[in-house]
């Protein structure tokens, strides 16, 4: 009978110890947390530019534009004299060869009389003609007994060249390093690849159909062969051969500033918070990817892989790395 109210207290005070130990541990974690100190973090980085060592190698650079084959302009007809057209010796529409007579002029000058009372001189006539300026189609707008003055346009002719028509820009222009006297020239579905001679740049002028000025800007033009079949208005490849070089000092372009004859690249600085040391090189080929240096560089020398960024107030050199050039 006695020992079952002993076994109860006996277990009422293990249920009041573990409650007591398990409000101690939670003080503990309340009031009393952890206190060893951790070890300050201090940066010990490397921080640096990239940069690159200046190599020797071969390089070449050619670029390929899409063209248009396009029939030369025509050239007009033009009276070299005052008179009356007294003889055509082509109709319109004949087929011209350059220096072909068109037509004939007579031009009459009365002579000046310095006596008013002497008997009028007889009128003096010549015979002038007109020649074709270029082969191909004559386009002819004038009469017989028709009075011409000096320069007037009395037709024209179309000729049967073309030549080849692309718009550049200024980049492209640039990395050529001067432009070839020729190029090749593909004809899409048409005759293999030959060479376009005459190779020059002008400047475009917009069309009636072209109201936004595309048309207008840098071009590139070269004549076609006559010897080769092409159309007026079909698509082409121009490939321009802009040169090449061997043993050349070379180095990447994002490292140059410039592109064109000179530019700067710059030499790494031990402290980055520096402006890195500017130097100007002297520029060769390039292929867009790399570029020469003739001068200013020796083989092996380290320079920036990147042109530093500069701001816009002062010019100071930003320690952020941009892509410049």
């Amino acid at each position: 009978m006695d020992a079952h109210p002993t076994r109860t207290i006996i277990l009422q005070i293990l249920k009041l110890l573990v409650w007591i130990v398990i409000a101690i541990a939670l003080v503990k974690f309340a009031f009393f947390p952890n206190q060893q100190s951790i070890e300050e973090i201090t940066g010990d980085g490397n921080f640096t530019f990239p940069t690159v060592s200046v190599t020797r190698g071969d390089l070449s650079h050619e670029i390929t534009l899409d063209a248009s084959v396009v029939r030369n302009e025509s050239e007009a007809v033009k009276a070299t004299t005052a008179g009356k057209i007294v003889w055509l010796y082509a109709a319109d529409g004949a087929a011209v060869n350059e220096g072909d007579p068109i037509l004939q002029i007579l031009h009459t000058e009365v002579p000046e009389m310095d006596d008013p009372e002497a008997e009028p001189s007889a009128p003096i006539e010549t015979y002038h003609d007109v020649f074709a300026p270029a082969p191909g189609t004559l386009s002819l707008d004038a009469l017989i007994d028709q009075e011409v003055e000096v320069g007037m346009d009395l037709g024209s002719v179309l000729p049967d060249t073309f030549h080849a028509e692309v718009p550049v820009t200024p980049d492209q222009l640039y990395s050529l390093q001067g432009i070839p006297k020729e190029a090749e020239l593909a004809v899409t579905g048409g005759p293999a690849p030959f060479t376009c001679t005459g190779l020059k740049t002008f400047t475009g002028t917009p069309s009636k159909d072209d109201p936004e000025g595309k048309g207008a800007g840098p071009q590139l033009r070269c004549d076609i062969p006559e010897s080769e079949l092409v159309f007026d208005g079909v698509k082409a490849k121009l490939i321009i051969h802009g040169g090449q070089t061997s043993n050349a000092l070379l180095v990447p372009v994002t490292a140059v500033e410039g592109r064109f004859k000179t530019g700067n690249v710059y030499l790494p600085v031990d402290d980055i918070t520096q402006k890195p040391e500017k130097v100007e090189v002297s520029l060769g080929v390039s292929d867009g990817y790399q570029i020469e240096i003739t001068k200013g560089l020796a083989e092996g020398q380290e320079i920036l892989e990147y042109v530093p960024r500069q701001t816009d107030d002062d010019q100071n050199m930003d320690p952020e790395m941009g892509i410049g050039g």
